[in-house]
């Protein structure tokens, strides 16, 4: 297939050149306002170094109990992601690892004692410092400034994990709730009020832009699964508690490229949906119950449910509830006649006796609204200005200080790959598509996407691959002959030499194209249904030759749940949620899909916004452009976060059995 960007419209020399010329002016306007000023590269520095002397402090005084000659100096707190690509943006967080190679055991395990004594030193400092332990590998989200109310909440949360720590087991099984993980421990009070993001799925929004702290949910995926073929649970009155982790938002079209529905869904069912019935899991029916019969609780039963919420809430809040089910896909065809036609009556201001008729009809459907569950409070989440530095710290991940290195080598190898990142990561941000956390794609993925089209779209060339090309493969220095956990991190590294060569000419012929120019190329090639990605069959592979491999070929081609390699023998990895709905290949880490945020409702919000871009590009060959290219989009809604849990699946008929004749 051609790569070269598709260039669907034939614009004219000139038509090409106006629409370039576009995208420069932007570009001149939007790119200074992203950057990082100097005096703030400098403040994280200052506060990098004291945050190492901290580290240090802690890690020696804690490892020279058990070793007299443990060597504090070893100790080092790193900086990776953007601040050390050259891709930070203004107010970008900073991206820290902390490392220690002699700490037995190692910092990332579940073992060490080391990220929560860290933790207990920041807060008693004044800082805010919140461990999250449920994340790929440990996590302390920092802030230097914490308002005295957040830092009252911090402190809090750590002490109700130390009483929770030292009370006796026995104890702990009594407190535990309704609903928590089974066979597991009782989840640490530090993450209880964990937002959104940290109970979606184990993240890792990958080395260069820095870890996102989304926690583990194995064990409410796999309840999620069992929801399919087990009655459904009857939840309790929850109008005011905060969204629990049990139920992640398994949308069933993540599955598969084009697929919307898993193969379980496709199972013949021989059940037939009658009216009225009421819903043991989407899609399957159970036999009705008498209202009555809800209210009674049954041996063992984990919730009881008093009253349906039918009985207790407005009209007004009844129209908001049941329009936001079916918005989730809730509710078969002749159930949403009903719904609405009762929020007819009530938004037309029908007569109260009609109103209360059509509301008693409600009583007939499945109980869909007891699984609501309102948004989570964000009382831990430190807001975006006003505390100071904010940054991450991890507890060791050498592949990230790779492939910072790397990706800061190809911002060196031409003076446009810098402002071309800053302008899509600007965009993205404004647009509201660059939040793994609410289901789009993270910094790193863009980046990633800009290089791809740099390498093997643009003709001629803009970057080399800095993994295959000749010089990589003499340099035998000891950092770039490592295989660091199985992946090989090899890549032409000598940042002199990439300047020297980029200075020369060496790396590319083209010194006309201008960063308006490139830009058209690169929203034109993601924003093409045919002779560009392929966003369906085809996977980014920057490693790769050509830079595109297919899903087939690396078996991404359904979502599933994978074990992670434990940190240490003996302990349990993680579970994680893979997704290949929109698939790049981390550079290194090979098996790992950065894209694996995206969620369906992420990537119709992605490739809409790629679309509009390149509509408006296309306006601008006749001077008739009618937004604002960089216009700042409405907030989205978090587009991993289900108020009712699970999407249901749909029906499917059962196809005849066919009588065969004995031969």
């Amino acid at each position: 297939m051609n790569r070269h960007a598709p260039d669907r419209y034939a614009a004219s020399q000139a038509a090409a050149q106006a629409q370039s010329a576009y995208l420069d002016a932007i570009a001149a306007l939007e790119v200074p306002k992203a950057m990082i000023s100097a005096a703030e590269e400098q403040q994280k520095e200052t506060m990098r170094q004291d945050l190492e002397d901290i580290c240090q402090s802690v890690v020696t005084e804690y490892e020279i109990e058990k070793d007299a000659l443990f060597d504090g100096s070893t100790v080092s707190l790193k900086c990776y992601g953007s601040l050390r690509t050259g891709f930070a943006t203004h107010s970008s967080d900073m991206d820290l690892v902390l490392t220690s190679p002699n700490s037995n055991p190692h910092l990332s395990s579940t073992e060490s004692d080391i990220p929560r004594l860290l933790e207990k030193t920041l807060l008693e400092l004044g800082f805010g410092a919140r461990l999250l332990t449920r994340t790929r590998m440990p996590l302390i989200k920092f802030c230097e400034k914490p308002a005295p109310e957040l830092a009252a909440r911090l402190q809090e949360e750590r002490i109700k994990w130390e009483n929770q720590k030292a009370m006796p087991s026995k104890e702990l099984a009594k407190k535990t709730v309704d609903g928590s993980r089974k066979g597991s421990n009782v989840p640490e009070p530090m993450d209880q009020k964990a937002t959104p993001i940290d109970r979606a799925d184990t993240l890792k929004d990958d080395s260069p832009e820095g870890e996102v702290p989304l926690e583990d949910v194995a064990d409410e995926l796999k309840d999620i699964d069992e929801a399919f073929s087990l009655p459904m649970l009857q939840l309790p009155e929850r109008v005011n508690e905060p969204h629990s982790s049990q139920n992640p938002g398994f949308d069933s079209r993540e599955v598969g490229s084009e697929a919307l529905i898993d193969k379980r869904s496709s199972q013949p069912n021989d059940k037939t949906e009658k009216p009225g019935a009421a819903i043991s899991a989407p899609g399957r029916p159970r036999p009705k119950k008498d209202s009555a019969d809800v209210h009674k609780k049954k041996p063992g039963a984990p919730f009881v449910v008093k009253e349906r919420r039918e009985a207790v809430l407005s009209n007004d809040e009844l129209v908001r509830l049941y329009k936001l089910a079916m918005k989730e896909g809730w509710f078969e065809p002749g159930e949403r006649t009903t719904i609405l036609a009762f929020c007819r009556a009530v938004e037309d201001g029908s007569h109260d006796d009609q109103v209360a008729e059509r509301r008693a009809q409600l009583l007939s459907l499945p109980d869909v609204l007891n699984r609501y569950r309102p948004p989570p409070d964000h009382l831990l989440d430190y807001p975006k200005d006003g505390v100071g530095v904010q940054c991450d710290i991890i507890f060791s991940n050498p592949l990230a200080i790779h492939n910072s290195a790397m990706l800061r080598c190809y911002n060196l190898s031409d003076p446009r790959v810098k402002p071309m990142v800053l302008f899509v990561k600007a965009w993205a941000k404004r647009r509201k598509i660059n939040s793994p956390y609410h289901g789009t794609l993270s910094s790193y993925g863009y980046v990633l996407m800009v290089l791809h089209y740099l390498i093997n779209v643009a003709k001629p060339a803009i970057c080399l691959n800095l993994q295959h090309i000749e010089m990589a493969m003499r340099d035998t220095s000891a950092e770039n002959t490592q295989i660091i956990e199985g992946y090989n991190v090899r890549f032409w590294r000598d940042e002199a030499m990439i300047r020297q060569w980029a200075m020369q000419g060496h790396i590319t012929p083209d010194r006309q194209s201008t960063v308006g120019s490139l830009l058209r190329g690169f929203f034109q090639y993601f924003a093409a249904s045919s002779g560009g990605f392929s966003w369906a069959m085809e996977v980014l592979s920057l490693r790769t030759p050509g830079g595109i491999l297919t899903k087939q070929q690396k078996q991404w081609i359904a979502a599933k749940t994978e074990v992670l390699d434990p940190v240490k023998a003996g302990e349990k990895g993680q579970e994680v949620r893979q997704r290949y709905l929109f698939a790049i290949e981390d550079p290194f880490e090979t098996n790992h899909n950065i894209a694996r945020t995206v969620v369906h409702n992420g990537i119709v919000a992605i490739r809409d916004e790629f679309r509009r871009a390149n509509r408006l590009i296309q306006q601008a060959a006749n001077t008739n452009v009618t937004e604002d290219f960089f216009a700042e989009a409405a907030a989205k809604d978090d587009l991993n976060y289900r108020y009712f849990g699970p999407r249901p699946r749909p029906n499917v008929a059962k196809a005849p059995v066919q009588a065969t004749k004995a031969a």
